[in-house]
């Protein structure tokens, strides 16, 4: 057992390797399982999905419920006063992990729309114009400085996900793994 480990739960012993047993569930490898028993017992907000790790490009808006609190500089590098851009680099029909540079609030609402890696062509200015596959209405439960270039992190959860979440999820993931549909048939070949 790790010092940590034995600081967290100090009379208690791992049932096996890696794992620790804690009164709220066994640690095994940085998954709590047991989980769903430690959020009714403490009270905490626990993580209900695994994510999955991706890299597609994200825009965060600003909800208009929250737009006279949230308003981007002029001078920072965001395009619009109350929307930011960055990458999605985990997603579970929970939420999303995003990396952005400005920072945004815990328990801010927007919306976060995901593109295609892909562009569809470029716009006046010579920038990729992309295709969105993926938009949902989103609060902001996580805040974390990334790296000092300013670059954050941000943890966001789906507000009053559809039943179809988990499918439109999946189908982000094979798109981000470079399995999704890419709007042509199998059989038709570059000309």
């Amino acid at each position: 057992m790790t010092e940590m480990g034995r600081r967290l739960c100090p009379r208690r012993s791992p049932t096996a390797p890696g794992e620790v047993v804690c009164r709220r569930g066994i640690i095994n490898g940085g998954r709590v399982e047991g989980s769903e028993e430690m959020a009714k017992l403490s009270g905490l907000t626990v993580r209900q999905h695994e994510r999955e790790a991706v890299e597609l490009p994200v825009e965060f808006v600003v909800s208009e419920a929250h737009r006279e609190q949230v308003r981007f500089s002029a001078i920072c590098t965001a395009p619009e006063p109350h929307l930011t851009r960055g990458i999605a680099v985990d997603m579970s029909p929970g939420g999303m992990g995003l990396v952005c540079e400005q920072y945004v609030p815990r328990m801010c609402g927007g919306m976060v729309r995901v593109f295609d890696p892909d562009p569809i062509g470029t716009g006046p200015d010579g920038s990729p114009v992309r295709e969105v596959v993926f938009e949902h209405e989103v609060k902001v439960r996580r805040v974390s400085l990334r790296s000092h270039d300013p670059t954050y992190a941000l943890g966001v959860a789906f507000v009053d996900p559809e039943p179809d979440i988990e499918q439109r999820v999946a189908k982000l993931l094979a798109l981000a793994q470079g399995l999704g549909d890419s709007g042509r048939d199998e059989g038709d070949e570059d000309v």
